[in-house]
């Protein structure tokens, strides 16, 4: 069965790479589809040099930790749809079973990454019901899943050390070699968030990414293209906890302490602003304003708090463009080349 025109012209919407949708790209298409995680490799290579003996430096680590979840939460807003402000409960999964795994049980750093996915996914398929709901409801029903967590968490004191946390979290190692030190931790959360933004956008660009494109502009047409929502919305929940997943155990191993504040609802509010301001159709936006936004917090004092840095900036770039920074320079870009092709 064909699409209907109007989920074919939904299945063509920019997808959130921020690099153009399918079919065929034309050569500024290319240039914009490479130039993302080439400028992502450069960040990879001269983050180190250039801010190295700063202070900002170990908090440019944790913008690249918390990057890892920005991809997933920028997969659900541009290709689903799907508003979270609870995201962080994904992280918590991955940073408890590392932390159990490792302090508690003796067992290998990559143990404790896969059971926090393995966490991560039960606990997604378990809260995949909420996803019948639609808006700002879904992003409430995000944030109760995020409360009643950190009551869990708080509550269980002989097991997860309750609000005191989990001490002794060994580094990373892996194959034998220790991670340690702030360069190597930089080098390695940068990569992996090089190599989960290129995942990310073969997501958005594969058949399954069109599809939820199609859901998210006309859900009637999709289905009557023979496309599941609930099916689709569901996949793309349990595929945007890896990511969180695999951020809060990277996050345990480098801070060596765990808390259910580090979980706690303020930062599923960081990853969500980096979203709607770097624009909801880019990962790479969303990288940008992250580390941004994480940076800035070295700066911050009791008047001009971090919060306060990050509802004001919402509430701006939402006026200005509720596409957010990415959308303001597509739309920047194409009044540029307009007004080339009437002078020409």
């Amino acid at each position: 069965m064909t699409l209907t025109h109007s989920a074919a012209q939904s299945a063509k919407a920019p997808d959130p790479s921020g690099a153009g949708g399918g079919g065929a790209r034309s050569g500024v298409g290319r240039v914009v589809a490479w130039w993302q995680p080439a400028a992502i490799l450069v960040w990879i290579l001269v983050g180190t040099p250039l801010f190295g003996s700063s202070t900002v430096y170990p908090l440019l680590v944790l913008a690249g930790v918390y990057g890892i979840a920005v991809v997933g939460v920028s997969l659900l807003a541009g290709l689903g749809g799907q508003i979270t402000l609870g995201h962080a409960v994904f992280m918590a999964m991955g940073g408890y079973a590392s932390a159990l795994s490792t302090a508690k049980w003796g067992l290998p750093p990559l143990a404790g990454f896969v059971i926090g996915v393995a966490a991560a996914l039960v606990l997604a398929l378990i809260t995949s019901p909420i996803l019948r709901l639609r808006g700002w409801y879904l992003a409430m029903a995000t944030i109760a899943i995020s409360f009643m967590l950190q009551q869990v968490i708080v509550n269980l004191k002989s097991f997860l050390g309750g609000n005191n946390g989990i001490f002794g979290i060994p580094p990373l190692s892996v194959a034998g070699a220790e991670v340690s030190g702030e360069t190597s931790y930089f080098v390695l959360v940068w990569t992996v968030v090089l190599v989960l933004f290129l995942l990310g956008r073969n997501i958005a660009r594969s058949r399954f990414g069109r599809s939820l494109i199609a859901i998210h502009k006309d859900a009637d047409s999709a289905s009557t293209a023979g496309i599941n929502p609930a099916r689709a919305k569901a996949v793309l929940w349990l595929v945007a906890s890896v990511p969180a997943a695999i951020a809060g155990s990277l996050f345990a191993h480098y801070s060596m302490f765990i808390a259910p504040t580090d979980f706690a609802f303020s930062t599923s509010l960081l990853l969500f602003a980096a979203v709607v301001v770097g624009g909801e159709r880019s990962i790479f936006g969303g990288l940008v304003m992250v580390t941004v936004l994480v940076a800035i917090s070295a700066y911050a004092s009791q008047t001009l708090t971090t919060d306060l840095v990050e509802a004001t900036a919402m509430i701006v770039v939402y006026l200005v463009s509720p596409q957010g920074l990415a959308g303001l320079g597509t739309a920047l870009v194409n009044r540029v080349r307009g007004r080339g092709r009437r002078h020409a």
